[in-house]
């Protein structure tokens, strides 16, 4: 892998594989959005990084091929996606937005040469899997079906244009650098702060993998990734969540009182088996290096050092 192009590079896991390619000696090329460099401001994930940025609105991301000029890259990586949050997660319009997105930008990987796509999928979609997720109470289901579907027209797609499509399956990312309300981050945060969390029993399996770790994992599906294989983004640790909440807790607030039983999980019991990364070793060599316990410490020391900056 000589030359790759991120798709939605300027976020959190994005900027974090472009690091990664960087260090490797891939030539990166960036696409953003319209704006980019306008809204540049301290928190810009790209400052200082040697790449070329390309701004495309993803609806018209085929104009990117002009950007080229006749360059040819080996892999693509997309990371943009719009609807991650909130009631944008069960928004289908913006939701079947984006798979039309993917597999338009799949077309224009296909044209710029490159033998690899590698997207980025979800844990969540194989809770669409399981008995418990013919549950109306789903409200995700949207989202989920979404990154599904683009999983299984990817595949057929790829075929198509003769390009490897590959879809890993993100667990459950946090690290330093992340300003996202989700789980880990914003427990942090309110341990800081001396908040009461009150949660569920905790039972259900959770794995969690620090940001260099999936920056590499992804650096190494680009460089030795097989199509049609499963590869989980995760430390290979899978635990019920109650213990990974424990040893964050014992981390940032030792003296803190963990609400464990006062809400009700109303979501879905994934076997363990589904975090497994074997397959992910196997083809690419990834090992994890940042332990959870080490990720919570500089991702709080982090957060402790940029609470007040606006991030």
């Amino acid at each position: 892998m000589k030359r790759a192009i991120v798709c939605g590079g300027a976020g959190f896991v994005g900027s974090a594989v472009i690091k990664e390619l960087l260090a490797n000696g891939v030539e990166t090329t960036v696409i953003v959005r319209p704006g980019f460099n306008e809204r540049k401001n301290v928190h810009n994930r790209l400052e200082g990084l040697n790449v070329e940025i390309w701004e495309c609105d993803l609806s018209e991301i085929s104009k990117v091929k002009e950007f080229a000029n006749n360059r040819i890259y080996d892999v693509w990586y997309q990371f943009a996606w719009d609807g991650l949050f909130g009631e944008d997660l069960t928004n289908y319009k913006k939701q079947i937005m984006n798979i039309q997105w993917v597999m338009d930008s799949l077309n224009v990987a296909a044209l710029l040469g490159c033998k690899k796509f590698i997207g980025s999928g979800s844990i969540s979609q194989d809770e669409l899997l399981v008995e418990e997720s013919s549950s109306n109470n789903d409200k995700h289901r949207v989202y989920k079906a979404a990154k599904q579907t683009c999983q299984y027209m990817g595949n057929s797609v790829g075929q198509e244009l003769g390009i490897d499509f590959i879809w890993p399956i993100i667990t459950n990312i946090y690290g330093a650098g992340e300003s996202s309300p989700r789980l880990i981050n914003s427990m942090i945060r309110n341990l800081q702060a001396g908040k009461h969390q009150s949660l569920s029993e905790g039972n259900q399996y959770y794995d969690f993998i620090y940001i260099t770790d999936a920056a590499k994992a992804f650096y190494l599906i680009g460089k030795f990734g097989r199509s049609g294989r499963r590869y989980v983004i995760a430390s290979g640790n899978a635990q019920p969540l109650k213990n990974f909440l424990i040893k964050l807790r014992d981390v940032v607030s030792p003296n803190a009182h963990l609400g464990f039983g006062e809400n009700e999980f109303n979501g879905v019991y994934l076997s363990k088996e589904l975090y497994s990364i074997e397959q992910l070793q196997q083809d690419t060599g990834f090992k994890p290096e940042v332990s959870f316990e080490k990720g919570i410490m500089l991702t709080s020391d982090w957060i402790k050092r940029n609470q007040n900056s606006g991030e």
